[in-house]
């Protein structure tokens, strides 16, 4: 089709990862360019490896043009040129991706085809492919109205605002060699695509800046205050709306301080009532709310520029200065299992029970916190007076709990559950390995546990809503699957393989790093070596590879003994 065709899909591809995994979609995209000839009955596919039947393909553009004619996104747009174009490119990008699924000889994968452009003699649409496993195990809105093709989840706006950048790099007069663009503009564009969508399928078409109002507001401190609260973003008729207070003059959501003021009457169970345009009152969903038909969706604002959009129990998007994500499980019960279970093995079911309620209440919690489950907390109470204040080894729940953790300090717990020490201040040296960009809350615990508070667990809400569990415990592998993964990447660093192949094997080794011994180390390093060198030789290009070594803080408790009968985790 062109000269730099490959180049230029891998650079959309690895633009795709990087944006992704920004995301906190960490599912390793595929791209692909598809180029139908303008005269001849012939495709051209980018890389030529076969993955699709070419015969499936043949007419794709035929059949797209016929469902465009008979759409009715084509008797809306009328005369409009402009309204004509848009609808045929978005008609002919869900046909493609149709047709592209039907012909893929690589299993079950996700489709989704950007704007075509006229490259030369090819009519050239790139392509990103993502297993449709993954995929689906991503958050996303469960439906969408009939006709609406705007994205159901961020990582699906994100998907499509790297599409839209290659298709306007390929609109150059001559293609270059890449997709020469800002993984963070990207990302930052697609949630204002994202954000738009999920206002007008509340109700309200013009609507628009509500990213940059959520954002302003969250950052917008009252009195010395940071914001806290939650908006109910829907349209004031709408059934199932609970009206506490209606403003007899509403609060455009763009004068930030008039929006933060009102924001500090919310409640957890009084929410700011919002249009998409302004605030109009306080209220609440009622129980008749269906989720399945309708949308209402709740911003959950922390303070400290961050926020959260979320519908019912869906998570959709986060916010943090201005930076989009995914958002995370507040705490995960799987990984608080996995972490309790190796820091402290005797533990029993019915305590690890309570550690996890107490930690659920502790997440709950609109302030910062942090639950300190030291294995002799007895002790430890008796070590850290009178900066702690000791209590009677007793359980606590509900108000109590709320209670305990309202003060400054730490909770102290033993692996049975019971209480030991509230308001404690808790001790340790500085180890280089904290985090500038967090604050003395979570860097005193990772001194903490870097002394006397070696062996124990820490919960710790920040008051941005941030939850961290320590210590951060990497999952278990078997030796083989190490093993496996260096030796392809050797396999592929030899003189002819694929550097494509060689890229994609360095980055799975790139995500076990942890568990290399000095051995894999060395070979690994050498493997690197070896495609750096042919590379400055070749192309004159030098590519700088850190060297790895031994992490002193792996063991051999990170590994799965097959033989043993057990399974990764």
């Amino acid at each position: 089709m062109w000269a730099d065709q490959a180049g230029f899909r891998w650079s959309l591809e690895q633009l795709a990862n990087e944006v992704l995994d920004r995301a906190g979609a960490n599912i390793d995209p595929r791209a692909c360019l598809v180029g139908f000839h303008h005269t001849e009955d012939r495709i051209s596919i980018e890389p030529p490896r076969g993955h699709f039947d070419r015969d499936i393909l043949a007419d794709a553009l035929v059949r797209a043009d016929q469902r465009f004619r008979r759409s009715a996104a084509r008797r809306e747009a009328g005369d409009d040129a402009t309204a004509l174009k848009a609808a045929e490119s978005q008609v002919r990008r869900l046909v493609l991706a149709e047709q592209l699924a039907e012909a893929s000889r690589a299993g079950e994968r996700v489709h989704f085809a950007g704007i075509g452009v006229d490259v030369g003699e090819f009519f050239v649409v790139p392509v990103i492919t993502i297993h449709a496993e993954h995929w689906n195990d991503l958050a996303r809105l469960r439906r969408t109205p009939a006709a609406d093709h705007s994205p159901r989840s961020f990582p699906e706006a994100a998907v499509n605002a790297v599409l839209d950048a290659a298709s306007r790099e390929l609109d150059r007069q001559v293609p270059g060699p890449r997709v020469s663009v800002d993984p963070d503009a990207l990302l930052r564009s697609a949630s204002d695509t994202f954000v738009s969508t999920l206002v007008q399928r509340a109700g309200q078409d013009l609507a628009y800046g509500v990213r940059h109002a959520l954002d302003a507001v969250s950052a917008q401190p009252y009195e010395g205050r940071s914001g806290t609260g939650s908006i109910l973003l829907a349209q004031p008729d709408h059934p199932d709306l609970v009206v506490e207070v209606a403003l007899e003059h509403p609060v455009p959501v763009g004068l930030t301080r008039s929006f933060r003021k009102v924001l500090e009457m919310s409640a957890p169970d009084l929410h700011l009532l919002c249009d998409g345009r302004e605030v109009f009152g306080l209220g609440s969903l009622a129980d008749s709310y269906n989720a399945d038909s309708d949308y209402v969706f709740t911003a959950s604002i922390s303070g400290n520029g961050s926020w959260e959009l979320w519908h019912q129990a869906t998570p959709l998007l986060r916010m943090d200065n201005g930076l989009p994500q995914l958002p995370r499980e507040r705490l995960d019960e799987e990984e608080f299992a996995h972490t309790v279970d190796r820091v402290f093995p005797d533990v029993s079911a019915r305590n690890a029970r309570h550690l996890w309620d107490m930690a659920v209440a502790c997440a709950k919690q609109a302030h910062g916190t942090m639950l300190v489950v030291h294995p002799d907390a007895a002790a430890e109470a008796d070590r850290l007076l009178p900066q702690a204040y000791a209590v009677a080894p007793t359980r606590l729940t509900g108000r109590v709990l709320t209670a305990a953790t309202g003060i400054d300090g730490a909770v102290l717990v033993g692996p049975d559950g019971r209480v030991h020490a509230v308001g404690v201040i808790l001790d340790g040296v500085a180890t280089g390995t904290g985090d500038s960009g967090r604050g003395a809350r979570y860097n005193s615990a990772i001194r903490y546990l870097a002394g006397d508070g070696r062996g124990a667990m820490v919960i710790i809400v920040s008051e941005d809503g941030k939850i961290d569990l320590l210590p951060k415990l990497k999952r278990r592998l078997r030796r083989e699957t190490v093993q496996r993964t260096v030796d392809r990447l050797v396999a592929r660093s030899a003189e002819g393989e694929d550097l494509e192949a060689f890229d994609r094997a360095n980055r799975a080794v790139e995500e076990i790093e942890f568990y290399l011994n000095q051995d894999q180390c060395n070979a690994v390093n050498d493997a690197r070596e070896a495609v750096a060198g042919r590379r400055w030789v070749e192309d004159h290009l030098r590519r700088q590879f850190v060297p790895v070594a031994p992490d002193p803080a792996m063991d051999d408790s990170y590994f799965v003994d097959r033989r043993a009968g057990t399974t990764e985790s």
